[in-house]
């Protein structure tokens, strides 16, 4: 029997298995995202029907939102704050807003639902968060703006960014179509429901390497389950 008490090897074995589970799911919903996508070939938006469609156009949205850091009019814009914590980036604030949006192929529009997608930009503006334990003056006004005080917030292992979607980009979405009266929507409830400004190929790049970093993370949990398994069987 194993010198370690039985309440810990069994709590080993529990987190090993959740971790196994949570992030061996995230990895097959990655790869199967990046199988989808490589697999939907471009409609026009004309020729629209239900079902699942890859689509390239300008987007447009009614109205604008501010974002907090850059300051621009944007129709989507998404805020990440994270910190280094036992070797390890960890989120400590994650804000998005987005108005009411479509993509115009010159021959259609279709509707979006840009707050339930998955966004994949190239461009954002980004910062370190000061030193010596101290935010920047940048980081602080933004954290004022959105009202956002997180705890143990500390420099210099301390890093933020801000990506944004304005008025006119040219993106590609994909996802799943359905029709509204005389008009269309690419909805959040699908397999895959992707907005891009990257063309296909780096998306789907993209989809593989967040897989594999969960496939990393499950051999984490897959190792702890052995061991903890072997431990008890001593």
């Amino acid at each position: 029997m194993s010198a370690l008490q039985p309440s810990i090897l069994y709590s080993v074995l529990g987190s090993g298995v959740v971790v196994l589970g949570v992030a061996g799911w995230l990895a097959l919903r990655s790869w199967r995202t990046a199988r989808l996508i490589s697999s939907t070939p471009p409609s026009s938006i004309a020729a629209l029907t239900a079902g699942l469609h890859e689509v390239r156009g300008a987007i447009h949205g009614e109205g604008s939102v501010t974002s907090p850091l850059s300051e621009r009019a944007c129709v989507y814009w998404r805020f990440l704050l994270e910190q280094r914590r036992q070797n390890r980036w960890e989120t400590l604030v994650e804000r998005k807003a987005g108005v009411p949006a479509w993509l115009d192929d010159g021959g259609g529009r279709l509707e979006l639902d840009v707050l339930t997608a998955d966004v994949i930009l190239t461009r954002n503006e980004h910062g370190a968060g000061g030193i010596f334990g101290v935010p920047s003056a940048e980081l602080t006004r933004v954290l004022e703006v959105l009202g956002e005080e997180p705890a143990n917030l500390q420099g210099p292992y301390v890093r933020y960014r801000e990506e944004w979607v304005v008025p006119g980009d040219r993106m590609h979405a994909v996802g799943t179509v359905s029709q509204e009266g005389e008009g269309c929507r690419m909805r959040g409830d699908g397999d895959v429901h992707v907005l891009s400004d990257r063309d296909e190929t780096e998306v789907v790049r993209y989809e593989e390497r967040i897989a594999l970093r969960w496939v990393g993370v499950a051999a984490i949990g897959l190792g702890l389950v052995v061991w903890g398994t072997l431990q008890l069987l001593r």
